[in-house]
């Protein structure tokens, strides 16, 4: 057999594995079989390179990870669901009689995958609806999500990115043995994971695709039961095929809307019957089940006029509180914790949980050793929310004294929240620590909470020690690696970056890049304090910007001297000119000169500035093919002059890029 036709026959016969392992949750051969046939068909695919393509098993994890995600506008807006909370109001949304298709609600990422000619060449975020972002590398790495499907027909479909409580659960632990924080939920997870831009780390994270949708007009198909059956021909995995914990029966069905009691009792069946699942949900969604019927009914500005979505409440359960951590944080504010004898909720492990502040402990009426109410908030954060027994005297009462440093605690007039005043409380001196590097500010990978710990055995207090340490000998040797690399590669993040690790009270992560995208350095910032003050907007925060340039200057000196510069990062290697200094611009429409990024990039390494709406500071707005309305009429409305791509580069003084290399399909 000639090396290309096997080829032709490994991929084909791994897909197929693939679709039985993954979708069906049945597999027919073993790992060690399955394996061979993997090793044999990337051996073959070395000996001829020519014959690889993307839609290869072998390609799912590409080796060279996409520089970013751009923005895509979607030719047809992504919509929402409607919600409602109670069987009432799903009786009144459909007539008598009707014919529904109800499906589990995935709580997971909208994603919109299209296929040409059966192959995979583009997937999409929901986004706001107009636009998304394209993580076609990041899909491609889904098991679940085809690369070819089974007919090569040209189609467009939508579904929910998930990730199952077992790859949640093993991902948690894999951060915390590294010293990552931990994600809370498992749709966090997942949509943290498709923004990744390590392919392969995505891989690792095991992400799951479950399809309900498609936005292509298929004329044989006249039912939405008969559009997903025929969605699970080409090879995707539907709502009715999700992976369980335990077998049960399948939670979607096709019913008739009767009566108010009628879907009472359907909704508590499958309420049990989603319990069983390996994902986690969070309702049901109802969709009318005639085609043709949808298409009368057609969509509305934000969700279709033939679905709905029925939300369950938050699954609570009672366990005993055995105690209250109070934690300080870098500010200082005392948050009292609950920590519970360990209880699953909502596919997950529960052994802590919020309580807020001290008045919410006072009204809860809670002490340790109560039986409580837990439940998860929005199905994401663990919450106390009520006593079920209650098994001691009074509440628990706050002590007068910061459990860190013995400080008396304050509380400002009119706030609910205590504080520890002392700056130099061990526990802030590592909270501050702990943000500075962490994935907010400057992201060094490596240093974990143990890493930040031992650091402050060694004798540092501020960023500016951190960066001046030079005994490092009290790590362990790979500890020391990683945190000298780390340190050394923190040196030339960008500037919002550098900014936010300043922990500069209240300025969060987007007021930095706001800042960032405004002022080319610190010192710019410090001469145009008229400017600042109205990016900032909050005058509290302004005034801590202040107070910290002039009272914490030590510290800002010290890590400049260490190599920080607290200034924008040079793009494209070098600061080509200044002959777009003070120019502000936005773009509307498809570009030819290259992505939305690349120009961004060109625009600030000629000293201008972008911003991603027209707004009354802007001085131009570049006017590609197919410019967006919106931007149009606000540069109408400011007066903002209209440039044309090609007035663009004349202004930086260099030749337009040719127009080969255009991709229209790069929008904001």
């Amino acid at each position: 057999m000639e090396i290309h036709e096997r080829i032709f026959k490994l991929r084909a016969k791994i897909a197929a594995h693939d679709h039985a392992y993954y979708v069906l949750n049945a597999p027919v051969i073993s790992d060690l079989e399955y394996d061979s046939f993997y090793q044999e068909l990337k051996a073959l695919e070395m000996r001829c390179p020519k014959l690889i393509n993307a839609n290869s098993p072998t390609q799912r994890v590409g080796g060279v990870s996409p520089p970013g995600h751009a923005k895509i506008k979607h030719e047809q807006r992504m919509l929402s669901l409607g919600n409602t909370y109670s069987e009432a109001e799903i009786v009144k949304w459909f007539d008598p009689g009707e014919e529904v298709l109800i499906e589990p609600k995935v709580d997971g990422l909208s994603l919109k995958l299209i296929y040409e000619k059966g192959a995979l060449v583009r997937a999409v975020t929901r986004g706001d609806g107009d636009c998304g972002m394209d993580v076609t590398a990041a899909a491609r790495t889904i098991k679940t999500v085809p690369l070819l499907l089974s007919e090569p027909v040209d189609i467009i479909v939508t579904g929910e990115v998930y990730m199952s409580f077992q790859a949640f659960n093993e991902l948690n632990v894999r951060l915390e043995a590294a010293e990552e924080e931990p994600f809370a939920n498992a749709r966090n997870a997942a949509a943290g994971t498709l923004n990744l831009k390590n392919a392969a780390e995505v891989a690792s994270r095991r992400l799951s695709y479950a399809v309900h949708g498609c936005s292509t007009d298929l004329s044989f198909v006249t039912k939405q039961s008969g559009l997903v059956e025929y969605l699970e021909i080409l090879g995707f995995q539907s709502t009715a095929m999700l992976p369980v914990i335990q077998s049960c029966g399948t939670v979607a069905r096709v019913c008739c809307i009767e009566d108010e009691a009628q879907i009472k009792s359907l909704i508590d069946e499958l309420d049990t019957l989603r319990k069983c699942l390996n994902v986690a949900t969070d309702g049901l969604v109802f969709k009318i089940n005639d085609l043709a019927r949808q298409r009368d009914l057609g969509e509305g500005s934000k969700e279709p006029n033939w679905a709905v979505a029925f939300k369950y409440p938050p699954e609570r359960k009672s366990t005993l509180l055995v105690g209250i951590t109070l934690q300080v944080g870098k500010t200082g504010k005392i948050t009292p914790v609950a920590e519970v004898r360990e209880v699953p909720l909502s596919g997950t492990i529960v052994r802590r949980a919020s309580l807020c502040n001290a008045d919410e402990i006072e009204r809860l009426n809670v002490n340790i050793g109560d039986t409580v109410w837990v439940e998860k908030s929005a199905e994401i954060i663990p919450k106390l929310i009520g006593v079920a027994a209650k098994t001691t005297h009074g509440y628990f009462v706050f002590p007068e004294t910061c459990p860190c440093c013995g400080t008396v605690l304050q509380r400002i007039e009119g706030m609910v929240d205590w504080f520890c005043p002392n700056y130099e409380c061990e526990e802030r001196v590592f909270q501050r620590l702990r943000y500075a590097v962490g994935k907010k500010a400057l992201d060094i990978r490596g240093c974990g909470q143990k890493m930040v710990r031992s650091l402050m055995k060694a004798g540092v207090r501020k960023l500016s020690d951190l960066f001046a340490l030079k005994d490092t000998s009290t790590l362990k040797p790979a500890a020391r690696k990683a945190f000298l690399e780390g340190r050394e590669k923190a040196k030339t993040q960008p500037f919002w970056r550098q900014l936010a690790a300043l922990n500069i009270e209240g300025l969060g992560e987007e007021t930095c890049k706001n800042l960032a995208n405004l002022f080319d350095s610190i010192l710019a910032m410090l001469k145009d304090t008229a400017a600042l003050e109205r990016v900032i907007k909050n005058n509290e925060t302004y005034q801590n910007f202040l107070d910290f340039m002039f009272k914490g200057r030590e510290d800002f000196n010290g890590l400049e001297e260490c190599g920080l510069t607290f200034q924008k990062e040079q793009v494209l290697g070098n600061t080509f000119s200044s002959t777009l200094s003070g120019k502000i611009f936005a773009i509307t429409g498809g570009l030819l000169s290259g992505s939305r990024d690349v120009v961004k990039k060109l625009i600030e390494a000629h000293g201008g500035v972008v911003k991603v709406n027209a707004s009354r500071h802007c001085t131009h707005l570049v006017v590609g093919a197919g410019g967006g309305r919106v931007k149009a009429e606000k540069s109408a409305k400011y007066k903002i002059p209209n440039i044309t791509e090609v007035e663009l580069y004349q202004m930086m003084g260099i030749l337009m890029l040719p127009a080969s290399s255009r991709d229209p399909n790069h929008e904001f």
